[in-house]
């Protein structure tokens, strides 16, 4: 009775492992969520005016484009490494990764095309 319970558990384990990514799969996955996130806690408010246009609150600091643009290779590092060894699910998992890079990388140069907000004038 126990080797048939430990082959049917060798049977599932093969199902799932054939099935669910690796960690690269997964890292090509997860990097760029987190990318996301650190984006939008190290970088200013961006501000949207009705008919005038698109601006940032306050610079932005060097250390946030310096940390940001590292993350940036390192999410593509690990989707390059998941396309090279990865299995097929971890191609399929990376195709997500892929476009959350992108974004992340639209994110980022969009930050470097906004203006500051200028002071507004005061009356006198």
């Amino acid at each position: 009775m126990p080797l048939a319970r430990r082959a049917s558990s060798r049977a599932i384990e093969n199902i799932m492992s054939r099935f669910l990514p690796t960690l690269r799969g997964w890292a090509a996955l997860v990097l760029p969520i987190i990318g996301d996130v650190v984006l939008w806690v190290a970088f200013p408010v961006r501000l949207i005016e009705s008919g005038v246009g698109r601006w940032v609150q306050e610079p932005v600091a060097p250390s946030s484009w310096v940390l940001s643009g590292a993350w940036i290779v390192l999410c593509v590092g690990a989707c390059v490494e998941a396309f090279r060894r990865g299995s097929w699910t971890d191609t399929i998992v990376l195709f997500l990764g892929v476009l959350l890079t992108f974004w992340l990388m639209r994110e980022y140069c969009e930050f470097m095309v906004l203006r500051v907000r200028p002071v507004p004038a005061v009356p006198a």
